[in-house]
């Protein structure tokens, strides 16, 4: 087992671990829209937030000599149901032609007002 750990990649907020790779898979800790610098953008709108979330994980995949391509399953939380519709449209342009398994869950409310929380599991 290895733990990845970096200055491009987001630092835990608590007692975990950004990310694990383990028997050829990469897990990865729910992603929240803070950079890896530390800046929160909780007041951004939900579409930089989705940025954010994603060039977080683009930066864990590359760290782990992964990519998109072999992202196995993805969970992401979402603050509203109304976002459902945007994310499935920001994911399709961000992932491109690769179909994950996926499920994306409306949630009453997300940590410091954050709109998106992503989790996933890939091959390395």
């Amino acid at each position: 087992m290895k733990i990845l750990q970096g200055n491009r990649l987001p630092k835990p907020n608590g007692h975990y671990s950004t990310a694990i790779v383990s028997n050829h898979f990469l897990f990865v800790s729910g992603q929240l829209p803070i950079s890896a610098d530390g800046k929160h953008h909780e007041e951004d709108d939900f579409e930089s937030q989705f940025t954010v979330v994603f060039q977080n994980i683009e930066n864990i995949l590359l760290a782990s000599s992964s990519s998109m391509s072999k992202i196995v399953k993805v969970t992401a939380y979402v603050s509203d149901v109304k976002f459902c519709p945007q994310f499935n449209a920001l994911f399709a342009d961000f992932i491109g032609k690769h179909k994950p398994a996926r499920t994306v869950v409306p949630v009453a409310e997300l940590r410091h007002g954050y709109m998106l929380e992503v989790d996933l599991i890939a091959e390395v």
